[in-house]
């Protein structure tokens, strides 16, 4: 299922743009009732050979992605070719025009960046990822192999150091397209092959890091889909001993050791892969596993590929249905009580199944990884928030502050320790200062997920300064205090008192900065109607003097036209912000679900 083309070259000039982490779960409720039903349905016996354990958790990572100034040009997977998408172009939005419907928190990256390995590899940490599965082509240079395999020991560098596991995925079907493209002969095709499991076996298979299950070296196949014959396979690990723990897709060979499944997107109807039948075939692949020493099970959080709009063919739709895809798809894999829960994918951004955090789906999918490795682990120790961490460490990486480079180094030191109090008091040092105790770790049962996730980054790839901030209000009605206001949740708002105008909102910076926008948001839902509100802007860099920035102005807010969201333009330094409300047309005062405030 992999599209593997040549890379084109275009001229070079550097885009790197960042991201807001907001998203809305539009429709919950309705999902929840589909779901609660197809769970149900899932008929996953308790396996006859295998027990319950923790069972090792890895991520189906992609390599492949090259884009400047690491490469000269961006490679063929962030634009597909280059005839819909061209990630030169900056779009309306502020973002690169690339070859996906979702947006990575990095903006698009190279697989070989050290600081996007890095923020990676802490976010599979803290999320509770024991490591990778590499998709891995071999070591000629052909097509974008060789660019693959350079990325591929980059991040193997930064796994092994930071004591994460690794794995490959062999894609035997890239043999066939270096012979299709006249890089090899088709009697070489089998040494291409045996070339490629013996520098594994004298680099990788024998590492400590390397995921070994029987004692032997776990290598998966995309397929197999070119050499189908054992007596293939046999003389390809004739120099590797001991023989790879092979692992096929689908049962498609009777030889393989242990199997694994991918989003059976072949089971789509109209362009659509529908629950229920998601669940038979779960059921009737776990059922073909029941009885098998080992197995690997896979977790996928939807499927919406970006082929057909790319000039090529879609595959189908798996709907991601507020995640509620990916906790169906994990449960049944952790039921039949696998060796392996692989993940897919960390970052398969052409097939749209990543996990990695983007503009679209935030956090959500590594937030539910976290409340599944707390049910095994109650002494693990990252929440919610800690995952926002790297991604603040990442922009730093990237500047040209020596002495913040240092630091940044020694928060990851204690990310990959497993010390999350050291890498939340080092993250304060800095200046970055979550609230961390936000957001509980581990939701209880029946308790529904939050409705949207902080929003910390604007399209600009700006920082939210009031996330957390104290804020000092004139009156409030109820318990509707200031601080649900800055507490990254659309569904908890501020209010004040009945009729009590004006009605001041204060957030205080704590240290003075340059502003350049402030955002108000209402919950975006249908019954927040369309309002306006009347607001003066003022600042104040002692708390007592204040200042104002911008006159009293009324301000639509209209979930059907802006998703209940204004911007306010502001050009001054401060460390005080206050809003001033005196007029408010759905309500009898003014009106906060979160404030914003972006500067630098």
């Amino acid at each position: 299922m992999r599209k593997l083309k040549g890379i084109a070259t275009v001229a070079t000039v550097i885009v790197m743009v960042g991201c807001t982490t907001t998203i809305l779960s539009k429709g919950a409720t309705d999902y929840a009732g589909q779901f609660e039903s197809a769970r149900k349905q899932l008929q996953i016996a308790e396996p006859a050979t295998r027990t319950d354990k923790q069972p090792l958790i890895l991520a189906h990572y992609m390599p492949w992605y090259e884009a400047p100034p690491v490469s000269e040009q961006y490679g063929f997977h962030w634009h597909q070719g280059g005839s819909r998408f061209d990630p030169y172009t900056t779009l309306a939005d502020g973002r690169a025009s690339i070859a996906s419907r979702y947006y990575p928190l990095t903006g698009p990256y190279d697989s070989k960046d050290p600081a996007v390995l890095e923020y990676q590899a802490a976010l599979m940490k803290m999320s509770g990822v024991d490591g990778v599965i590499f998709d891995w082509y071999g070591v000629r240079d052909a097509l974008d192999y060789k660019s693959v395999h350079e990325a591929t020991l980059v991040m193997v560098g930064i796994l092994k150091k930071h004591g994460l596991k690794f794995a490959v995925c062999y894609e035997d079907q890239t043999v066939k397209h270096m012979i299709e493209g006249n890089f090899i002969a088709k009697a070489d095709a089998i040494n291409v092959a045996r070339e490629a499991f013996t520098w594994m076996q004298e680099h990788w298979f024998t590492d400590e890091n390397y995921v070994k299950l029987d004692g032997r070296p776990l290598a998966l196949d995309f397929g197999p889909q070119f050499f189908t014959q054992k007596t293939e396979w046999e003389e390809i690990w004739a120099d590797v001993d001991p023989k790879p723990f092979f692992a096929d897709i689908d049962n498609r060979v009777n030889f393989a050791d242990a199997t694994f499944n991918w989003p059976p997107m072949h089971l789509s109807s109209g362009g659509k892969l529908a629950v229920p039948r998601l669940v038979t075939y779960l059921n009737a692949f776990y059922e073909k596993q029941n009885a098998k020493p080992f197995l690997i099970g896979t977790a996928f959080p939807e499927f919406h590929d970006i082929y057909a709009l790319a000039g090529g063919t879609s595959y189908g739709f798996l709907d991601y249905s507020d995640g509620e895809t990916f906790k169906l798809t994990y449960d049944a894999a952790e039921k039949a009580r696998p060796d392996v829960i692989q993940i897919t994918t960390w970052n398969d951004y052409g097939e749209g199944t990543s996990v990695e955090p983007t503009i679209e789906r935030g956090y959500a999918s590594l937030e539910y990884l976290q409340d599944m490795r707390k049910k095994r682990d109650p002494d693990f120790a990252f929440n919610y928030v800690d995952l926002r961490i790297p991604i603040e460490l990442y922009r730093i990486a990237a500047g040209e502050d020596d002495a913040k480079k240092r630091q940044v180094e020694e928060i990851y030191a204690a990310i990959f320790d497993g010390d999350a109090e050291a890498a939340r008091n080092l993250t304060r040092s800095m200046g970055i200062d979550y609230d961390f105790s936000a957001r509980p770790v581990l939701r209880d049962a029946g308790e529904s997920a939050p409705t949207e996730i902080a929003a910390v980054f604007d399209p600009a790839g700006r920082r939210n300064l009031a996330l957390g901030r104290p804020v000092v209000t004139s009156s409030r009605i109820y318990d509707f205090t200031g601080a649900k206001a800055v507490d990254g949740d659309l569904s908890s708002y501020w209010e004040g008192a009945s009729d009590k105008w004006p009605a001041d909102f204060t957030v205080d910076l704590v240290s003075a900065v340059k502003l350049s926008a402030a955002v108000v948001k209402l919950n975006p839902q249908r019954i927040w109607g369309k309002r306006s509100q009347t607001i003066e802007v003022l600042i104040s860099s002692d708390n007592e003097t204040f200042t104002s920035l911008v006159p009293p102005t009324a301000y639509v807010f209209d979930p059907s036209a802006n998703g209940n969201a204004i911007a306010v333009p502001l050009d001054a330094q401060a460390r005080y912000v206050r809003f001033v409300f005196t007029a408010n047309t759905g309500a009898k005062s003014g009106q906060i679900a979160e404030f914003e405030v972006y500067g630098e």
